[in-house]
């Protein structure tokens, strides 16, 4: 029982920490994590790992190793382009797979990135917002222009999303429940839904316009099948794993409409009718004994399957070839946290590891615009 009291203390504190909620602070005095956070890249499917943090500028060659990655975006256009959301150094990005990144200017220079969207069919336009603004940018990131603003203070915008088919709406998740749409690139808002829950993510199905996703980190998963009108919750099927709700990670499936990856404190669940039923991969880990906050699936061999567990500051890479089976055991390149994996879909075997810091153990962060309940 004090065991298990202590790994529950210690999921609350990632939890919160994740969710850029409220004052975190760890009391452990032991401060083990070591290494550079940033990006790593692999081309053999996890068997090894090199940095990719290099970062060239007018004054030499830098460096993103201390990077506080928060979310990793990829052009749906161009899979070598990806933007790096951070969680205080600002906005990064890449034209070449994460051989070299470059800094994005004002207003995303230094600062919280919550999200960044890219729209499906011209990279150079693109939206990404700090919390209290979303920015637009129609030259590639050259320049950005203020396209709404969060008036309520104790509001947060927390996810952007296109949809990936004409007219190319724009989507808004805020920390509130509210749920808003956009018909004119950003220009106006109005509301489809609210929640009246905090919602975190937004997942536009890539082949049905109609098909949407949004994501609570503590109230499971919603879905609409008619482009946001009606919605169905599926909270009650989620629940049924203990810890089920407890959100760490998701992901549709690259190629099948009606598969669903769910990542919970329970541990990696699957859907393949849209999240009416779910059943549980097997795991070498026991449910809820690990954190884990990077998954990824092969697009072209969904029985390959890849994720980072994190138990006690120690994290592990797994691997499986025959859809969960069997597992394979790495280790990981960094001693910080994991919290993103990434199968490139185009190259094969080629796998991004992202990394972030976890606070100081002497230190207390404290993030007064996300102190939201």
């Amino acid at each position: 029982m004090k065991h298990k009291k202590l790994f529950n203390l210690g999921m609350l504190t990632l939890i919160l920490f994740f969710a850029g909620a409220g004052c975190v602070s760890l009391s452990s005095n032991k401060q083990t994590t070591t290494g550079p956070a940033g990006v790593f890249v692999s081309s053999d499917a996890g068997e090894s790992w090199k940095q990719a943090n290099v970062m060239p500028t007018a004054e030499g060659v830098k460096s993103i190793a201390g990077v506080n990655v928060y979310q990793i975006v990829a052009d749906p256009q161009d899979p070598d382009t990806m933007y790096l959301a951070s969680r205080e150094n600002g906005l990064f990005y890449t034209y070449d797979g994460g051989a070299t990144w470059q800094k994005s200017g004002s207003p995303f220079a230094s600062g919280f990135v919550y999200s960044v969207t890219v729209h499906p069919k011209d990279k150079c336009e693109l939206y990404a917002t700090n919390g209290r603004q979303i920015f637009k940018t129609i030259d590639c990131n050259r320049s950005w222009q203020e396209v709404y603003r969060e008036g309520r203070s104790d509001v947060l915008i927390g996810a952007l999303s296109y949809n990936n088919f004409p007219p190319y709406q724009m989507y808004m998740a805020e920390s509130n429940g509210d749920f808003l749409q956009s018909k004119d690139g950003g220009a106006s808002w109005g509301l489809l839904k609210r929640f009246n829950v905090r919602l975190s993510f937004i997942s536009a199905s890539p082949f049905d316009g109609n098909l949407l996703y949004v994501i609570s980190r503590t109230d499971g998963m919603y879905r609409s099948e008619d482009g946001g009108i009606t919605w169905v919750n599926l909270k009650d099927k989620l629940a049924k794993f203990a810890g089920g709700l407890e959100y760490r990670r998701h992901l549709l499936h690259p190629t099948d409409i009606n598969t669903i990856y769910w990542v919970s404190t329970y541990g990696i669940m699957y859907s393949h009718d849209r999240g009416n039923t779910w059943s549980a991969y097997k795991l070498i880990t026991p449910p809820g004994s690990a954190n884990i906050y990077s998954f990824a699936v092969n697009p072209k061999d969904d029985k390959q399957i890849f994720y980072v567990a994190t138990i006690n500051n120690r994290s592990t890479f797994y691997k499986t070839l025959d859809g969960g089976k069997n597992w394979i055991t790495k280790k990981v390149p960094s001693d910080q946290l994991p919290v993103l994996l990434r199968y490139h879909p185009t190259k094969q075997n080629r796998l991004y590891l992202a990394f972030t810091v976890l606070p100081d153990a002497s230190k207390t962060q404290t993030n007064t615009l996300t102190n939201t309940k």
